[in-house]
């Protein structure tokens, strides 16, 4: 009799697909194998060796080929359980963890020395704790300020996994970040570190993925997609800067990567680090509840000292009078006082482009995008109005397109439109614009970074891609241009993420001997959040946030997830969601809020309509979500995201 499999293949599916064993020795699950999939045929990964009966009017398919090729048993748990939890298709899930073809490639390890740095007491302490816990399943925070030389504590830590004969995965919240991670590296390890993210070559790619499965001893620094690597030893995983909301993926498979490399901690029986200066509340508070180790570092490396952080009041100022209508005559005359000294100054504004707005001042017209309800972005260094959404892009127009006068006019500054006032008022600084539009390869990073450190440019003009894990010795003056800018919308992350951005950019100072000082540029001076940034009072800001999330029942202390649904026919999203919203199950534990309209209401010409789901920790949402939908057919122009545990609410 012909034995039965079930195949994971990449595809749409949330079920894997049976296929005929037509080979004499037994298959496992987790091993590679080719199947016909429609015209072609794909690699998959044997999902079930024991499927007793299937019931089909078609004739079942054979395997192709099998490979002695098998996924590490721990890493087809964790598969199983990240889908499962994410509520992500198992076919999705599938495709962005195989390779696209299974060439096997020669594989050289590097062997790395470690030089290892004295550490300060309060490092040696937090390094020697994370040491405890190898060999068991164990969450640490290392909560340090910044420059407290957290990498370091955490590079011991991968130093002895490493030489205890394992595999180290960790986690960075962006590319742009392993630059200059790449090089401190090198310093510590005399070898590069295997690096993982979109941008690296196939070759690569493959090289890396098979290192991983075979279980060599190696460092990989990576993006959230590394944590989809089959290693098979792996002895520690750190994640940097666990905060960032970087680690969110919101496209296609909607995860968080930090949650997820907890999952596979536990499910792999291996410790798991979490690091930052800013620890996000749901860290801290698992933290307080004793479910993490809280490994706290409060001084600085060396004799750096805080930098000390000025709030500069941008309410009564007349335009008109200032040198730049952009920043406060205090801390203008900040900047030339560190062009004088050749020390180097950081200016952070988190726009993109020349404006974020152009507006008729005739007849007040918003140049907004076609098929998306934003406002079209100006830049100027490539001529063009930019939607960042749909990525349309038009030339910027003469007149206005409404009553076609000659009146446009660009409102508010974005990184370009600072760089270019700041050109005009200080004709011998050399200044840096860094946005994602402008430095978005490696190699421009490397030679960012590079540029910064060799004191090539005395004024950085940046956005968040520079507020967080950059260490420029030189960087004495950061001046934070809108610090008002993230307080309000539909989030109720936003003064969270503000405070966490606001302190974490102020900390890119007065890293070494040289002292730094920061201004803040608001129209509130009195908030919250300004506050306890200025007065580098976490601990403060921590436990008013956490009192108002526990009133209202949000994270921490509830749970959310987001339903978005999106088609081109408004009216028929709209009644799809009513028919939807009537055939929920009754359930005391859960509220469902909605279905609204978005806050980008429109995106590609897709209309968006919101659920939100509030519930309390422990409930099994997944399970209600999928019991729902069973009950209902959704019309396939119609599409459904599911985001558990969201970060973004537009």
């Amino acid at each position: 009799m012909l034995r039965k499999i079930e195949v994971a293949v990449p595809s749409i599916l949330d079920k894997p697909l049976t296929y005929i064993w037509p080979f004499a020795e037994f298959p496992k699950v987790g091993q590679l194998v080719e199947v016909p999939l429609k015209s072609k045929v794909t690699l998959g990964v044997v999902w079930n060796t024991k499927v007793e009966q299937v019931d089909t009017n078609y004739a079942i398919k054979e395997v192709v080929s099998n490979y002695q090729v098998y996924l590490p048993e721990a890493f087809v748990t964790f598969f199983k359980k990240f889908a499962d939890y994410t509520y992500t298709a198992l076919g999705v899930l599938v495709k962005h963890v195989l390779p696209k073809e299974l060439a096997l490639p020669e594989i050289t390890s590097a062997k790395y020395v470690y030089s290892a740095p004295k550490l300060t007491n309060e490092q040696a302490a937090a390094s020697e704790a994370i040491l405890k816990t190898f060999g068991n399943f164990h969450i640490s925070l290392l909560d340090g300020v910044t420059g407290s030389g957290k990498t370091e504590i955490y590079l011991e830590s991968s130093a002895k996994a490493y030489e205890n004969g394992q595999q180290v995965l960790i986690l960075l919240p962006e590319i742009a970040l392993t630059a200059q991670f790449r090089q401190r590296f090198i310093e510590k390890f005399g070898q590069k570190p295997l690096i993982w993210h979109s941008q690296i070559t196939a070759k690569q790619r493959s090289q890396i993925w098979h290192q991983a499965l075979q279980g060599a001893p190696c460092i990989v620094f990576g993006a959230r997609s590394a944590l989809l690597l089959p290693f098979s030893n792996l002895g520690l995983l750190v994640v940097d800067e666990e905060h960032d909301s970087s680690y969110k993926q919101d496209e296609v498979m909607l995860y968080h990567a930090r949650d997820m490399a907890i999952l596979r901690a536990h499910v792999e029986n291996i410790p798991v680090v979490l690091v930052s200066a800013t620890p996000s509340l749901e860290t801290i508070y698992n933290a307080m509840q004793g479910k993490y180790t809280h490994l706290k570092v409060e001084s600085r490396y060396g004799n750096a000292s805080m930098p000390v952080v000025n709030i500069l009041s941008m309410r009564d100022l007349k335009k008109s009078k200032l040198a730049s209508q952009w920043l406060h005559p205090i801390l203008f005359q900040e900047i030339q006082s560190r062009l004088f000294c050749g020390e180097q100054t950081l200016l952070f504004l988190n726009r993109r482009g020349f404006a974020p707005l152009t507006v008729c001042g005739g007849c007040g017209f918003k140049i907004t995008c076609k098929s998306c309800d934003v406002a079209l972005v100006q830049h100027r260094n490539q001529p063009r109005l930019h939607c960042h959404y749909c990525n349309f892009v038009q030339p910027i127009p003469e007149t206005c397109p409404e009553c076609n006068q000659p009146d446009l006019t660009a409102c508010g500054p974005g990184v370009e439109r600072l760089s270019e006032d700041l050109i005009r008022l200080l004709p011998n600084a050399r200044i840096l614009s860094v946005t994602s539009d402008l430095v978005n390869t490696p190699k421009r990073t490397q030679e960012m970074v590079d540029g910064i450190l060799n004191n090539q440019y005395d004024i950085i003009v940046g956005t968040q891609m520079l507020s967080k894990g950059y260490h420029f010795p030189n960087i004495t003056l950061v001046g934070v241009v809108d610090a008002d800018m993230g307080l309000s919308g539909p989030d109720l992350r936003c003064a969270e993420r503000t405070y966490q951005q606001l302190h974490q950019v102020s900390g890119r100072c007065g890293r070494e001997q040289k002292p730094g000082t920061v201004y803040l540029q608001t129209f509130d001076p009195d908030h919250l959040v300004i506050q306890a940034v200025a007065s580098w009072d976490q601990e403060n800001f921590v436990k008013l946030e956490l009192e108002d999330r526990e009133i209202h029942g949000m994270p921490p202390f509830g749970r959310l997830s987001s339903l978005v649904l999106s088609g081109s026919d408004n009216t028929e999203v709209l009644s799809f969601c009513r028919r939807l919203l009537n055939s929920a199950p009754k359930h005391s534990s859960i509220m469902i809020m909605g279905p609204v309209p978005a806050p980008l209401a429109r995106i590609k010409n897709q209309f968006r309509w919101r659920f939100l789901l509030k519930y309390p920790r422990g409930f099994a949402i997944q399970q209600f979500i999928r019991c729902w939908f069973n009950g209902i057919s959704k019309p396939s122009n119609i599409r459904l995201i599911v985001d558990i545990d969201p970060l973004a609410f537009h």
